[in-house]
């Protein structure tokens, strides 16, 4: 009766071990990002913080799921899978980095240890990925998997070799599974309850309540969405100043409202205001495109937030930095100097891509 007594005591006087649907999700130690991330096929710009851009999913008690970013180019990235396991008796966690199928052309059926353009559908377990042949997104392929409660099971793989203008939904179908296994995602309390009360966004795992990617040398960023479900973004990019209060001393935004809204440009010196009775000069590659009157700068926000104000203006810049590398703002400051401001370029592309996929209605 004592033994049984003792065993009773120190069983309930172990605390139970916290599973995955009650612990708060974080992204993987740094060691561990550092260990996938030692890949001669992954290149990041330097001082990337990938904690930014780490998505991650809890799909049962014992395991979740981390999209780790390893290549970023000019409209796809690639991102390691990362499965994080807990057994029933431990709070250690294990760690795997998953491989996919992939079809090519040239190579036929392969495994990778990446994924390009991966989404990871909370709600029903279901991971995918989009492999762009080109920026228009017209070939390449589009593969899904589904958690079946240890592992991945592919469920379809569609395939478009040639860039001939066909939308991703017309792609040839070469794998599609009899009978899809049935997701084991543990279900959640609100997600998949349609009666439970509309839950505001949670800021607290989103930089300044935003969706954010870094394309190249721009960051790109659409804010949570309206009560009419639209969103307002912007792609963003800086003259740095590590000595600067703001960390920068020029920046240079593409910004939309809303799905349907035209695309303004604005430049914004932090410092060197301009002189407001003169023109400003903007070129890309060399090449002058614009030549802004006083009274074709707007500041609606601020005083140092130039923006374009025809809208046929900045629709013809648009076209010549989609195409080009290098964008110069040429203006007289305040204080009567003449400046010259170069900004690149690399990765607007992609940038103005991913608005348009995640702008809202």
């Amino acid at each position: 009766m004592k033994r049984l007594m003792a065993a009773l005591l120190t069983f309930l006087a172990t605390p139970a071990l916290a599973d995955f649907n009650t612990t708060p999700m974080a992204p993987p130690p740094q060691d561990i990002i550092d260990r996938a991330l030692d890949d001669p096929d992954c290149f990041l710009p330097e001082n990337l913080d990938t904690s930014d851009m780490w998505v991650g999913a809890t799909l049962s008690a014992n395991a979740r799921l981390h999209l780790v970013p390893c290549q970023l180019a000019a409209y796809n990235m690639a991102v390691k899978i990362l499965l994080e396991r807990r057994d029933d008796e431990s709070d250690i966690s294990t760690w795997d980095t998953l491989s996919f199928a992939r079809y090519s052309d040239g190579l036929g059926w392969s495994a990778s240890d990446t994924l390009i353009n991966a989404d990871i559908d909370t709600k029903t377990g279901r991971l995918t990925e989009f492999v762009k042949g080109r920026g228009v997104g017209d070939c390449g392929s589009i593969g899904s998997w589904v958690w079946t409660g240890y592992d991945f099971a592919m469920t379809e793989y569609a395939y478009e070799g040639e860039c001939q203008g066909r939308l991703p939904e017309k792609w040839p179908v070469i794998y599609k599974r009899a009978s899809a296994p049935e997701s084991a995602r543990t279900p959640d309390p609100v997600l998949d309850n349609p009666d439970a009360p509309a839950q505001g966004a949670d800021c607290s795992v989103a930089p300044f309540c935003e969706n954010r990617r870094y394309f190249k040398d721009f960051l790109v960023s659409c804010r949570q969405p309206r009560d009419d479900g639209s969103r307002y973004c912007s792609a963003n990019t800086y003259v740095h100043d590590t000595e600067a209060p703001a960390g920068y001393d020029y920046q240079l935004r593409v910004s939309r409202e809303r799905r349907d809204a035209p695309l303004r440009i604005s430049f914004i010196a932090v410092f060197e205001t301009m002189d407001r009775s003169k023109p400003m000069t903007i070129t890309v590659d060399g090449e002058r495109i614009a030549v802004l009157q006083p009274n074709e700068i707007e500041t609606p926000h601020a005083v140092n937030d130039y923006f374009i104000g025809p809208q046929e203006k900045t629709n013809q810049l648009v076209e010549a930095m989609r195409a080009g590398s290098e964008i110069v703002f040429a203006y007289r400051s305040e204080y009567g100097q003449n400046l010259t401001v170069p900004l690149s370029l690399s990765g607007l592309t992609a940038s103005l891509l991913w608005m348009q996929e995640n702008a809202g209605n």
